[in-house]
């Protein structure tokens, strides 16, 4: 019996090395209001991270409870930063105060917290193979 649950694991564990691909599942958490949709960008460059339009893929979900969870399927082995934001006024934009501070709950992957200054690519970064599931909980 143990010798038959080794084969499984080693043939199991062969074919989870050998795979190009990933899947993500992206837990958001402290969602406030319960309108809206959460938006969610992954970057895979540090010259295109919190560019519009520089994201490498984009997901949006409708907000229906505190919590939601996203499944990015197939994403290839590699370093990523993952950006979200609570669109709840249903404008299809991250709303900035003056000072260019994002003005509807945000967040980062590592939930990375800028304190000064917008985040690095480097502060946000997540290697696909190291970190699953990845937890973020929004800056209100």
């Amino acid at each position: 019996m143990k010798f038959i649950f080794l084969l499984l694991f080693c043939l199991t564990w062969g074919d989870y090395q050998h795979t190009d691909t990933v899947d993500l599942k992206i837990l958001v958490t402290n969602i406030n209001t319960l309108k809206g949709s959460i938006e969610l960008g992954v970057f895979n460059n540090s010259k295109t991270f919190l560019k519009k339009g520089g994201e490498y893929k984009t997901y949006s979900q409708k907000v229906t409870s505190d919590t939601i969870i996203f499944y990015l399927n197939g994403l290839k082995k590699d370093d990523y930063a993952i950006t979200i934001y609570h669109d709840i006024n249903s404008d299809n934009k991250c709303n900035m105060s003056f000072w260019g501070i994002p003005s509807e709950p945000y967040g980062f992957s590592r939930n990375f917290k800028p304190k000064y200054s917008k985040p690095t690519f480097d502060d946000c970064k997540i290697n696909t193979c190291e970190i699953l599931p990845i937890i973020i909980s929004l800056i209100d």
